[in-house]
């Protein structure tokens, strides 16, 4: 149990370290760009060293049959909701002022991370392999890890903690710290929602495929805003 724990916290914090690197201290710099890749590089090579490596444990569960197609539907819905109540809020709400008062300092973000003139390759990147790679790591290795120390219920609520923290420093450079919490709270109710689907199901694919889908909401929101600002 204690090695467990020993693998989970660095999990749990070492994205958020690191998104004050890349985006807090040295934004638009080759230095604070290396923490960024030094990030999605950890993503992938902490589970394969922890769980195979460390704890000598099997990379599949076959104790349950895998469901990836019932996944689906549910995870379907669920960024439909989502992205459909996105744009509700941005149309109809005053979510819409707050988002095109901080569009400077979105695309000045966007262009720190020099992706300003590659933003569709970085959008499918994010989008595609990028939600990918965090499901791996937060639903099949975090949460994973997390259920096998703790209540099953609680185990949800830390690897969605975990999830969102690194995603509220990254809103804190686009919004006031108020609103990045607003956001970092639907961030963690939405892997909350995942690792629920991914343990119900056994399965990555449905968590990934809504994961993609609210990830390309979000990317179509910085298209337009980096449209007018450029415009």
């Amino acid at each position: 149990m204690t090695l467990r724990w020993a693998l989970l916290l660095p999990a749990l914090v070492v994205p958020f370290i690191l998104s004050f690197f890349y985006f807090v201290f040295y934004p638009g710099t080759a230095f604070g760009n290396s923490f960024y890749t030094i990030h999605k590089v950890f993503l992938i090579a902490w589970p394969l060293l922890a769980v195979p490596l460390i704890l000598r444990e099997p990379m599949v569960d076959r104790a349950r049959p895998k469901r990836h197609f019932a996944s689906l539907l549910p995870g379907a819905v669920f960024a439909g909701l989502t992205v459909g109540l996105l744009f509700a809020l941005i149309h109809f709400t005053p979510l819409g002022k707050v988002l095109a008062a901080n569009e400077t300092n979105i695309a000045g973000r966007i262009a720190d991370l020099g992706m300003a003139e590659h933003f569709v390759v970085f959008a499918l990147f994010l989008s595609f392999i990028h939600a990918a790679m965090e499901e791996f790591y937060w639903r099949w290795f975090a949460f994973g890890q997390a259920k096998q120390l703790m209540p099953v219920g609680l185990a949800h609520l830390v690897a969605a903690a975990g999830f969102a923290s690194h995603h509220v420093v990254i809103l804190s450079q686009f919004f006031p710290l108020g609103w990045a919490l607003v956001f970092g709270a639907c961030v963690a109710l939405g892997g909350a929602f995942w690792s629920w689907q991914a343990n119900r199901y056994n399965s990555l694919f449905g968590p990934w495929f809504s994961h993609m889908i609210i990830d390309l909401g979000l990317m179509w929101v910085g298209w337009e805003v980096l449209q007018r600002i450029q415009g």
